[in-house]
Formats: C-alpha cells, sequence, structure tokens
C-alpha cells in the first residue's frame, strides 16, 4: 500500500519524466494524460524496478521496443543476474555488485536491483 509519501516523491522526482528521457531520448513521443495515468497507477517501487530494468538493459546495449505506454503496461521487469557478464568486471571493482538471493537463487547484482527488489544481501549476513 502506497502512502501519501510516496505520491509526493513520485511527483516531486518527476520520474516519468526521467523514465521518458531514459526510453525515448529523440522525444518521437509525448507524455499525455493516458500514459501519466499508467506511470502513476505503478506503485514507487514499481516505477523504480521498471526504470533500473530498462536501465540496465540500455548499458548492456539490448534494445527497447514499444510505445511509452506499452512498456509501462506490458513490461515486466526483473532484476539482472550479472555474474560472469559484460560490464561484470567494472561494477565489483567499483563496489556495486553484492551477492544476492531472488526467488530461491543466489546470484550477483547491483547494490540498487537487490534494494528495489528487497533481496537479501548475502554478503550482510555473515
Amino acid at each position: 500500500m502506497e502512502t501519501i509519501d510516496d505520491l509526493l516523491e513520485k511527483r516531486q522526482n518527476k520520474s516519468l519524466v526521467a523514465f521518458m528521457k531514459l526510453i525515448d531520448p529523440e522525444r518521437k513521443f509525448r507524455i499525455d494524460l493516458k500514459l501519466g495515468d499508467k506511470w502513476d497507477a505503478l506503485s514507487l517501487t514499481d516505477q523504480r524496478r521498471l526504470y533500473l530494468y530498462l536501465l540496465y538493459r540500455k548499458w548492456r546495449g539490448i534494445p527497447v521496443y514499444g510505445t511509452p505506454y506499452d512498456i509501462i503496461t506490458g513490461c515486466h521487469p526483473a532484476p539482472f543476474n550479472w555474474d560472469g557478464r559484460l560490464l561484470i568486471d567494472k561494477l565489483l571493482k567499483e563496489g556495486k555488485i553484492v551477492s544476492a538471493k531472488y526467488k530461491g537463487s543466489f546470484g550477483l547484482y547491483t547494490r540498487d536491483e537487490a534494494r528495489v527488489w528487497q533481496m537479501e544481501d548475502v554478503q550482510s549476513r555473515k
């Protein structure tokens, strides 16, 4: 359940604008009421998950297809296990990777993914 603070944070951070800049840097699409309503219907956590998922896809060179509306309504973001993947060495050197458990499986995830998907950082249990 969202609190009033969650709703205000959505508005103050202009999260839809940041989302649009990420997926549509050439500004081919416009923000309309229908799109804004769908974005606002997502919880703050779901907005963060979607943004992070799409950001990491872009980092890995994986294209994002569809209209902003289609992405908001049809995308099912999940954290990315970076174990053995491109950019893992850079992320490890920067201290941005943690060993965490997601849906019963252990993997290497960014700290942001672990936080947003509420994963348990295995390293911090020690």
